[in-house]
């Protein structure tokens, strides 16, 4: 039995929006002839593309997982470098929240929706709050925690360094004793 492979389709390669252009027009509704469907334009959800913040730069270690001694003050840049892009797009994603209508949305009385008054769109507008609000939380505190993983990287860092230098100073001494000894025999 053979494996069959598929390559992955790069999807960053498709178009942002998806437009269908209608050459009749067609009417919505019966009751309002004047109004007429030409063409329907949407976001493409299918597109994916890797925003070029997370690219590693030219000197950046990138996906790397481990970290030898020498290049520890790499990983703290790396770990700083992802909890600054994390901290501000926890800012920056508001515009979400806005395009829904804004946070006054969760006030909005019953009927009233960005999605429209159908029977439902106050709860889903309910819920695209709550979970935009717990997203946005969960994208801090994750920002948080790659802060303080750089500052524990970073005291391991200057332990290793403070160790380094005794053992130094430690094979220093030793070679002093050694020196000192071998000219008491002379």
């Amino acid at each position: 039995m053979t494996e069959e492979r598929t390559t992955p389709v790069d999807r960053a390669e498709q178009p942002e929006e998806i437009r269908l252009d209608n050459p009749i027009p067609v009417p919505i509704t019966p009751l309002v002839p004047t109004m007429h469907l030409d063409g329907i334009t949407m976001d493409n959800v299918n597109r994916a593309e890797r925003p070029t913040a997370l690219m590693p730069g030219a000197n950046e270690a990138g996906a790397r997982t481990e970290w030898d001694a020498t290049s520890l003050e790499e990983a703290i840049r790396w770990l700083e470098s992802h909890a600054d892009f994390l901290h501000k797009q926890s800012y920056q994603m508001v515009e979400i929240q806005d395009r829904m209508g804004g946070s006054a949305t969760a006030g909005m009385p019953t009927g009233t929706s960005p999605l429209g008054t159908f029977p439902r769109a106050q709860d889903l507008a309910t819920k695209h709050s709550s979970l935009f609000t717990s997203t946005q939380q969960s994208v801090r505190n994750l920002a948080e925690d790659l802060y303080q993983a750089a500052n524990a990287l970073r005291e391991v860092k200057e332990n290793y360094e403070t160790a380094e230098r005794a053992n130094a100073m430690s094979a220093a001494e030793m070679e002093r004793v050694f020196s000192d000894a071998s000219k008491q025999k002379a």
